[in-house]
């Protein structure tokens, strides 16, 4: 899990002459090294996880930061849920007093804004007609019936502590995700979107982001559309059908005629 939160008072010119100085530390978006080991030795700072990851926004003095992780809590429970509240909002306090401490450009600045809630990025899942898996994703397979494509990679959340595991499709490829992954098994009249598709853990890590997200709830909504259009069971619904609406709306589902 991990909560959000967007710092405003940040001065970019002296942070983008930091990391010029010191380009060693600066790995990607892996970065800050040194400064990070200096606080943790401080005692100033315990980050959960291995990056901290910053993201422009529309402001310019602004930033949004992706950066606690709280472990070994389950999204279904309650108790988890009110502790993981705490501890995430424990961790984004400690991380904006180290960067005002330690790092250049944040001297001044301050938390402004963090989610609503703390983001839970997977409990339950539905077994649908088909399960996508890591294979699939890797491998950047195609399917007749697909209603959405990805590009995003793997990316499991070491659910122990820090560590992140990334594995990437082939080069200007993408994998496709077929009607069959939102129809449930043994149940008719439902379709599912987003995160609860059918698909491995490690599949999800891929496929739970907004975009595809956004991609997957529109195609179970012309999926459902066309049912009560032709008073059907989702299920009966050819696949054709699907995609020259999703298509006609705009859709990228190239290579599937």
């Amino acid at each position: 899990m991990t909560l959000m939160f967007r710092i405003t008072e940040f001065e970019w010119a002296s942070f983008d002459a930091y990391v010029r100085q010191h380009p060693d530390q600066w790995r990607g978006v892996h970065g800050l090294w040194d400064l990070i080991r200096q606080a943790a030795a401080d005692g100033k700072l315990q980050l959960s996880r291995e990056d901290m990851l910053f993201f422009a926004t529309p402001h310019a003095r602004e930033i949004s930061v992706n950066s606690t992780r709280v472990t070994k809590v389950l999204g279904t429970e309650v108790w988890d849920l009110s502790y993981a509240e705490w501890e995430s909002r424990r961790q984004m306090r400690q991380i904006a007093a180290f960067l005002r401490q330690y790092v250049p450009g944040f001297e001044k600045a301050y938390v402004v804004q963090s989610g609503v809630h703390i983001g839970v990025r997977e409990t339950r899942r539905i077994l649908g007609d088909y399960q996508l898996t890591a294979d699939d994703i890797l491998q950047a397979r195609k399917f007749p019936d697909v209603i959405a494509r990805s590009t995003y990679p793997v990316d499991i959340h070491n659910p122990e502590g820090t560590g992140t595991t990334l594995k990437r499709l082939p080069p200007e490829d993408a994998y496709d995700i077929p009607l069959r992954c939102l129809l449930p098994q043994q149940v008719e009249g439902v379709i599912v979107a987003g995160r609860c598709i059918s698909g491995t853990h490690e599949a999800h890590s891929s496929y739970r982001v907004m975009p595809v997200s956004m991609a997957t709830g529109q195609a179970a909504g012309m999926c459902a559309a066309l049912a009560v259009r032709h008073r059907k069971s989702p299920r009966t619904i050819p696949a054709a059908d699907v995609q020259d609406e999703l298509m006609r709306q705009g859709a990228n589902l190239r290579g599937i005629r």
